[in-house]
């Protein structure tokens, strides 16, 4: 068993590695990997001089798998942040507009023009899905379990906390998230002839 300088030894010899892994397996992330590395070797700075850290058996298996956890929690965030943030202006497209003007991403005003556009576009028809979705767990009183679990998800509720609050199995809760999220993945997709929001949110998924 390693202790825990020997933790950071396999952390920096093994980064490459677990680069490429993370790549690979969240292409969404791959502007976002060194920062997410970087996360993970101050987070294991800190946890492996704590009095009750326990090292790992296999410390490469474990590695990947914390890179794989956190790596899950950020797409979490970025999925709530963009709902979330959509849920503040269902049906007000003037709000989406003054929030897009904020930002300048764009080398040129026409190029600027252009991504004011396209995510204006993004934000009317994910707010759209949002209220079908919603609509759609009303009309039987079963799905309304899944509207909440997923409700809380966006609030950044874990599925073992949104199981206890519930009172629910965890099984019961992750069924329920992957239903609500096939059914936005789907509707986008059938929605967005353009696919730009299919592939900013679900590109390599």
């Amino acid at each position: 068993m390693t202790d825990g300088a020997e933790v950071l030894n396999v952390f920096m010899r093994c980064r490459p590695g677990l680069e490429r892994f993370a790549r690979t397996a969240f292409p969404r992330l791959a502007h976002d990997v060194d920062d997410l590395l970087q996360e993970i070797w101050l987070e294991l700075q800190t946890k492996v001089v704590s009095s009750d850290f326990q090292a790992p058996r296999n410390c490469e298996t474990w590695l990947r798998m914390l890179v794989r956890s956190r790596a899950i929690d950020r797409l979490r965030s970025m999925e709530r942040q963009v709902f979330l943030s959509l849920t503040n202006t269902r049906g007000d497209a003037s709000k989406s507009r003054e929030r897009v003007e904020l930002e300048d991403n764009g080398p040129s005003p026409a190029t600027h023009a252009v991504e004011q556009e396209r995510r204006r576009r993004q934000g009317l028809l994910l707010s759209d899905v949002l209220v079908e979705f919603c609509r759609w767990c009303e009309e039987r009183p079963q799905r309304l379990a899944i509207k909440e679990a997923y409700e809380r998800s966006l609030h950044g509720q874990s599925p073992a906390q949104i199981a206890a609050a519930m009172g629910v199995p965890p099984a019961s809760v992750h069924q329920w998230l992957h239903q609500a999220r096939e059914w936005v993945r789907q509707r986008v997709a059938e929605r967005d002839v353009e696919r730009s929001v299919f592939l900013t949110l679900y590109a390599g998924q």
